[in-house]
């Protein structure tokens, strides 16, 4: 297969190009900092709106974004998230072109081009920091890039119809990425589970480059080990005042207890697993049973749809246990259906007695890839349980927002392996982890009293970095220090270090300070800091503008294009990040996880019922496969209302079928809205309903009206809210303007609630 950028087809043969991403960052101690380009090329004859959803990593601080489209350079401004939508669908109605970037979930974003010319290139330019993490002895850098299918419902997880990613077999977008690693990190020993790269000594630190042509394809992965951790901080400005981020390693004491284990093992056989997944999940599960002790006990349980505890209590780890456990290990395969995450955790959760339940010395392992939508429940779940949960994420391409959160949110921790990746030192970091005694108290000694701070994590480990940010009126001067104090009176671990008298010329320490502030504010606090420091956050969008002459504007609402995200590598068991070559073809059941198609021996799929790719294999023709997608949400049909005996009311309108057909029925492509009753086939259903609607048109109504009246009705009653983006923006411009023909719409209203058409008419 060739390199050329892969270019989507919609169904009316219109095409929407990413020509591919380039990105080049540089890693300055603990700070990570990389800049992205996005390169688009509208190849329709007609304007398009492109939308695409893309990862980025959960603790980054997107902090700045631009267009370049022709000669003009456009910047990105902050806008609360309903003035920035606003001003986007006016420019859309306008003619004009804009862009508008948003977050849309865990560690995801959604980029929009709305009036995309004919022809037209536009590139995209965002810039992010992230703060890296000292553990036990290596750094580890991820660059996502390519979003794999999940699990559930979408909406679940706070995603509207125009974000919810696709993914496609067939379609490549090349990708670029340079590193500069400067001053102590540039020292240690530099690697790469996911990709080939070239290092090559500079004056101030090592340039990383990727040796061999990368696509989107899975997250970039750099590991540096052979370091020595340590405590420092930086003072910058932050306006009048001043802002201090502490990076604090305190070290775990020589003589300090290892604790027995009670670990309640879980591992994820769900389809997404399949291939390099399952295989690297039970690479590190071995070494996981290697690591127990006879003093340690374990249990367990294998999920997918179903849960099924191999080792359904904590029974001690001898010899026996852990064969035992093996056997069943070596027999795992990914095949037991949808990732039922939530409804694993609530099982293991009650394995064990009361004191398990009660949270104190149970802690669970989670092997898992992550890819489930609505995690805001399955952490409160997880919350609520109070036992610690640490996972171990597995895949090319992780859901690694959800997995940190899960972790986070109930004091565990997580690491992350790639395919192919030696799962030991992991391992080893997690059971440091595991076997130290819990941190029943922390102690932060600045030297002045800080106007804020923000909170500490949940989970907190010697021999790993510590992020606080403080903020102070005046430059604090002097030493600042962190005591880590055991539960059960263990000795104390402690970090320190002294404040630079300098100020530091790091620009973002005080915009990375707001966005960590941002996480446990209220919601008018965290709008007021969004605003104040430029932050992307759910409350607010980039968006840009560009208002085009009289003559360039746009004369139709635009097309809508998804660009699908390329499927991760080995994810679900369709290729490997070993040997690309893709065996066979996947479609996606209505459970949400994939089942396979037959086996053909070319690597290039053509899917029916999404937007393809040009030039077709021809041994692929008759492939009836649907969407490698995620199933749309539909709801479940409301029950017919009759009326009661002896009732005067009409039978009821069938709200929900016409609802249905309006967000999966309708021509888009053409905006062609329902205008005559026969369009509405749904209503074919009710012949009472449809009758009823004849006979208004019988008595001298105008058909399309009393059409557009009912399309009034669910539109202000029903679909606001939830209906796809396209859907909303045709029907706000039929209804532009106030109908006229009062009494028809009276009529159709009557009919439509369930009244008597002259007490709604009165």
């Amino acid at each position: 297969m060739g390199h050329e950028a892969a270019v989507l087809k919609s169904i009316t043969g219109e095409t929407m190009a990413l020509l591919g991403v380039a990105a080049k960052g540089s890693v300055d101690g603990l700070l990570f900092e990389l800049s992205v380009e996005q390169r688009y090329r509208n190849a329709s004859a007609t304007n398009s709106e492109a939308v695409y959803s893309f990862p980025l990593p959960s603790s980054a601080v997107l902090l700045d974004f631009a267009v370049t489209l022709g000669d003009k350079l456009l910047t990105g401004v902050v806008v609360e998230r309903k003035a920035a939508e606003a001003q986007y669908e006016e420019a859309i109605d306008q003619g004009d072109t804009a862009i508008m970037l948003e977050r849309a979930g865990d560690g995801l974003l959604t980029v929009n081009l709305g009036n995309l010319m004919a022809g037209d290139e536009a590139l995209i330019r965002y810039r992010y920091a992230q703060l890296l993490r000292f553990e036990r002895g290596s750094v580890r850098l991820t660059v996502p890039t390519v979003i794999a299918p999940r699990y559930g419902d979408p909406a679940e997880g706070g995603l509207q119809p125009h974000q919810v990613p696709v993914n496609d077999l067939v379609v490549e977008y090349p990708f670029a990425l340079s590193l500069e690693l400067r001053g102590a990190i540039a020292a240690g020993t530099i690697a790469s589970p996911s990709h080939s790269i070239a290092t090559a000594r500079t004056d101030v630190g090592v340039v990383v480059t990727l040796s061999q042509q990368a696509r989107l394809d899975r997250d970039f992965v750099l590991t540096v080990a052979d370091l020595a951790g340590q405590s420092v901080t930086t003072v910058a400005k932050d306006g009048d005042g001043y802002v201090v981020l502490a990076s604090f390693c305190a070290e775990v004491p020589k003589s300090a207890a290892e604790l027995p284990l009670r670990l309640k093992l879980t591992l994820d056989c769900s389809g997404s697993m399949n291939g390099d997944s399952i295989e690297a999940a039970k690479r590190a599960l071995h070494r996981v049973f290697a690591g127990l002790e006879p003093v340690d006990r374990f249990s367990f349980t294998r999920f997918g749809s179903t849960v099924a505890h191999e080792v359904g209590a904590l029974v001690a780890a001898d010899g026996a246990a852990i064969r035992n456990a093996a056997k069943f290990l070596a027999r795992t395969q990914a095949d037991l259906g949808g990732t039922e995450m939530q409804a694993a955790l609530q099982s293991v959760f009650k394995i064990g007695g009361v004191e398990e339940r009660g949270g104190r010395g149970a802690d669970v392992l989670l092997i898992t890839d992550g890819e489930v939508w609505g995690a805001d429940s399955l952490i409160a779940e997880a919350r609520g349980a109070k036992q610690r949960v640490f996972v171990v994420g597995i895949g090319s391409a992780p859901a690694e927002g959800v997995l940190r959160r899960l972790a986070d949110a109930t004091g565990g921790a997580c690491e992350f392996v790639a395919p192919g990746e030696d799962a030991e030192a992991a391992i080893l970091r997690m059971f440091a982890r595991l076997r130290a005694p819990r941190i029943e108290r922390t102690d932060i000694a600045w030297p002045s009293s800080p106007k804020w701070v923000t909170p500490l994590p949940q989970g907190l480990f010697g021999g790993e970095t510590i992020h606080v940010f403080a903020g102070f009126d005046a430059q604090p001067v002097g030493e600042v220090s962190l005591r880590l104090v055991p539960a059960g009176g263990g000795s104390a671990l402690s970090a320190g270090t002294t404040l630079p008298a300098e100020v530091s010329k790091m620009a973002n320490c005080s915009r990375m300070g707001a966005a960590t502030r941002i996480e446990s504010a209220d919601a008018e606090t965290k709008l007021a800091l969004a605003l104040q420091y430029s932050l992307l956050t759910d409350q607010t969008n980039f968006i840009v503008v560009h208002e085009r002459a009289a003559g360039e504007k746009a004369h139709d609402l635009p097309q809508l294009h998804t660009i699908a995200n390329m499927q991760a590598a080995g994810w679900g068991g369709v290729g490997s990040v070993l040997a690309l070559s893709v065996k066979r073809c996947m479609t996606v059941g209505d459970v949400g996880e994939p089942r396979f198609s037959r086996d053909f021996s070319s690597s290039r799929r053509k899917m029916s019922g999404r937007p393809q790719v040009e030039d077709f294999d021809s041994d692929l023709d008759d492939f009836d496969g649907g969407p490698l997608a995620l199933p749309a949400r539909s709801e479940p049909p409301e029950p017919a209302q009759q009326p009661e005996a002896g009732s005067a009311l009409p039978p009821a309108f069938p709200m929900w079928e016409l609802e249905r057909q309006l967000v999966h029925g309708v021509d888009f492509w053409h905006r062609k809205l329902p205008e005559t009753l026969d369009d509405l086939t749904c209503l074919r259903n009710s012949p009472e309903v449809l009758a009823m609607l004849r006979q208004l048109v019988a008595e001298g109504h105008d058909e399309r009206v009393v059409v557009r009246a009912i399309l009034e009705n669910v539109w202000t009653i029903r679909l606001v809210g939830h209906a796809s983006r396209q859907l909303l923006r045709a029907l706000r411009n039929l209804f532009s303007s106030n109908s006229e023909h009062t009494e028809t719409r009276a009529a159709v209203r009557a009919i439509v609630e369930r009244q008597p058409a002259r007490e709604a008419t009165s």
